[in-house]
């Protein structure tokens, strides 16, 4: 394995494949530019995404509700997506980060050139997808080293722990943003458990997913209420289909507003570490 191969990271949902990337991404040379795919609504037919760049932190949706389900944005992808590739390779990013990536489509001429040439570049790549795109971004790689990580077959714990010794982590500016009035009430915890309900349309899920206990999460939940003072859930009753949990619209207003604080934060912190220790 180098340090400039292509890392695929797939599983199935909410295995913590962005997650995985973000780790990775910390080892690998920096600064990191790309893309990540962030959940930013819901609707009765499922989740709707938005790609960020990370370059400049804007999040634009690329899926829409229509006629009672959820489609995909070929324009943004081809436009937008290919943007944010096509800036990363002519700037000088250390590693380039697709998260959740549309595979090839032929709706999509300028991504999948864009993406090809990212995979068969010298820059190392973390890419995340699902297994059933898989084939597709693997065959753009053609001679390229492709280390594929599978969460299906080995968790994440596992998987760090191999690549530790192999990926020593750099020095690094690490920054972790909190938000406190008395006391501490919004973090990356609430957040990823926000994030989850948003993803799944359920607690149940959102929980099963951090291997957190239902019943903590319940309580995570009603103390972010308290604190906030507007309700982060809405409850769906059970029938046919289930019961669930959609986020409320504020619920995802103090997402939308933590996710921007979070990367302009992230983003001043990295220009104060390369301008005091650039050079050690």
């Amino acid at each position: 394995m180098t340090r400039n191969a292509v890392f695929v990271i797939t599983g199935a949902p909410c295995t913590g494949k962005s997650t995985l990337a973000a780790w990775l991404c910390r080892r690998l040379p920096q600064p990191v530019a790309g893309l990540r795919t962030l959940c930013t609504g819901r609707c009765e037919a499922g989740a709707l995404f938005s790609l960020q760049n990370l370059a400049d932190g804007t999040v634009t949706p690329v899926t829409q509700r229509e006629a009672g389900q959820v489609t995909t944005l070929y324009t943004v992808w081809n436009s937008n997506g290919a943007g944010v590739l096509q800036a990363a390779l002519r700037g000088e990013s250390g590693t380039i980060l697709v998260d959740e990536a549309l595979p090839p489509d032929p709706h999509c001429p300028a991504w999948n050139e864009a993406l090809a040439a990212v995979l068969a570049g010298e820059r190392p790549v973390v890419l995340t997808t699902a297994k059933e795109t898989l084939p597709a971004l693997l065959a753009l790689c053609g001679d390229r080293a492709a280390q594929c990580l599978d969460l299906d077959e080995t968790g994440p714990e596992n998987l760090r722990a191999a690549l530790a010794d192999i990926l020593p982590v750099p020095l690094h500016a690490g920054v972790s943003v909190r938000l406190f009035r008395e006391e501490k009430c919004f973090g990356t915890g609430p957040m990823q458990l926000l994030e989850l309900v948003g993803r799944t349309g359920s607690l149940h899920k959102a929980a099963a997913a951090m291997g957190m206990a239902y019943s903590k999460a319940w309580k995570m939940l009603g103390e972010l209420e308290r604190q906030w003072g507007f309700a982060m859930l809405e409850r769906r009753p059970g029938g046919t289909g289930g019961g669930g949990s959609l986020l409320t619209p504020r619920a995802w207003e103090l997402l939308r507003r933590y996710r921007a604080l979070q990367w302009e934060t992230e983003h001043a912190a990295r220009q104060a570490f390369t301008r005091w220790f650039g050079d050690f």
